[in-house]
């Protein structure tokens, strides 16, 4: 909700509630001339004559509310708060009394002064005369006061949905991915999505693409990945994370994971199971041809960045796997991750980071990649081509030499699948080829890493 439609609401307000005092203003009475210095915007003007006026009535709600408006206009939001305040005290109709208290909680939290403005929203829901789970316009102060709790409690109420604006819905699906309330959210973005059209000015296509994506989240229950690759120089980036060294190693497998209570506003918890066999064609110091399973949980505990914890089981399916226990952190980022929209080409960075510890084996693995390039759609949005130059280090306490430092080039192809009008791409597949030479360290540096992933 905006100053001006603010404005327009509480002179509205004055003027059913008042009609001889507009009748007087409009008749040219010299009582009303702070009236007319507000609608000409000489709002200090305004607000002196309202000051003079209280001194004469200080019980009257009208006088304290043309105070409260002139002073929200020149930006003093806490004393016009104050004002509102003393409006809706006295003010006897519920109706604008419950306008007042909304005016009262917003300009509080214009003044960043948000703990009183949900102290101010809280109060007006438990008086049952406001009516406030009746009112849309409620609902989206609260959301202006950072209580979100109280606004998807007026949210309950479906039959305030038919007065939805985009703004007021894509701030409602906010609030309510806020409160875990995924499902909601989602509703929300759509209905936002599907009001865009009957705004004069619409969303761009990066901003429809940025709740498209939102969405994606929200409805994303389970994932899968799928994951073939040949190395000689460490294992791939994904779910696996048992060292390959520098042997040749075809190594292939999958992981299937489940979200526990949703999105939780952008700190899911899971539970995953994955199988990986690796088939080493000349022999290895550490594992062996293995076959080897995990099952565990994964959280991510902050919702801005991509930090995964994870704690699993691994179980040996073969004489060659390993039966043990795993904590293990990754995290990642970067930019041009996904293909831009409106765009042809655009630059590419990305970054992971892994790190797991084996209990019973008391070995350390890790492994941190940075990759920078440029990526080229070659389709109308879905296919894109990333030239890309890589640096690595590798970590394996399991070895006489545990570190391994490469840089070199590498080259991926990934198409993009399965989406809706609604939420974006929820699928890839994607093939990855980059060949590295030795900066320091163990051999295990220099080498050629091909994979194929698809992920859904």
């Amino acid at each position: 909700m905006h100053n001006s439609v603010v404005v327009r609401r509480i002179l509205l307000a004055l003027a059913l509630a008042l009609p001889v005092v507009v009748q007087a203003q409009e008749a040219g009475d010299p009582a009303q001339q702070p009236f007319r210095d507000y609608e000409a915007g000489r709002y200090f003007d305004a607000a002196q004559g309202a000051e003079a006026a209280l001194a004469q009535d200080p019980d009257n709600p009208v006088w304290w509310a043309l105070l409260a408006e002139a002073r929200a206009q020149m930006g003093q939001h806490q004393s016009a708060a104050g004002a509102f305040s003393r409006a809706a005290e006295e003010e006897p109709d519920p109706a604008q009394r419950s306008y007042f208290r909304r005016a009262q909680a917003l300009q509080l939290a214009y003044a960043e002064r948000y703990g009183e403005a949900r102290e101010v929203v809280r109060a007006a829901m438990d008086d049952p005369a406001l009516q406030t789970r009746q009112s849309l316009d409620w609902a989206m102060v609260a959301i202006a006061a950072r209580d979100d709790a109280s606004a998807q409690d007026i949210l309950d109420n479906e039959a305030l949905y038919a007065g939805f604006t985009r703004q007021s819905a894509l701030d409602a699906g906010y609030s309510a991915k806020r409160r875990g309330l995924d499902k909601r959210a989602v509703r929300f973005f759509e209905t936002g999505l599907k009001l865009d059209a009957e705004e004069q000015e619409k969303l761009s296509p990066a901003q429809r693409e940025a709740f498209r994506r939102e969405n994606r989240e929200l409805t994303r229950d389970w994932s899968f990945i799928a994951q073939g690759s040949f190395s000689s120089a460490g294992r791939p980036i994904g779910p696996a994370n048992t060292p390959l060294g520098d042997e040749r190693a075809p190594q292939f497998g999958a992981e299937v994971s489940r979200r526990i209570g949703g999105w939780r506003n952008g700190r899911p918890f899971s539970v995953f199971a994955r199988v990986y066999h690796s088939e080493f064609l000349s022999d290895d110091a550490v594992t062996g041809n293995a076959t080897q399973g995990w099952v565990g949980v994964r959280y991510k505990p902050l919702s801005q960045v991509n930090l995964n914890l994870e704690a699993s089981r691994l179980i040996g399916l073969d004489a060659d796997g390993l039966d043990d226990w795993s904590l293990r952190s990754a995290i990642s980022g970067g930019q041009g991750l996904e293909p831009e929209v409106g765009e042809r080409n655009w630059p590419y960075a990305r970054y992971y980071g892994d790190l797991s510890y084996l209990t019973e084996a008391d070995v350390v693995f890790g492994l941190a990649e940075g990759r920078v390039g440029y990526s080229f759609l070659l389709d109308e949005r879905a296919t894109v081509l990333t030239p890309y130059a890589v640096a690595r280090l590798g970590l394996d306490t399991g070895r006489l030499e545990e570190e391994a430092l490469g840089a070199g080039i590498g080259l991926s192809l990934r198409h993009w699948f399965d989406e809706t009008e609604t939420i974006a791409y929820r699928g890839f597949i994607d093939f990855d080829v980059q060949a590295r030479q030795r900066i320091a360290g163990d051999r295990r540096a220099t080498g050629v890493l091909a994979t194929v992933t698809i992920g859904r």
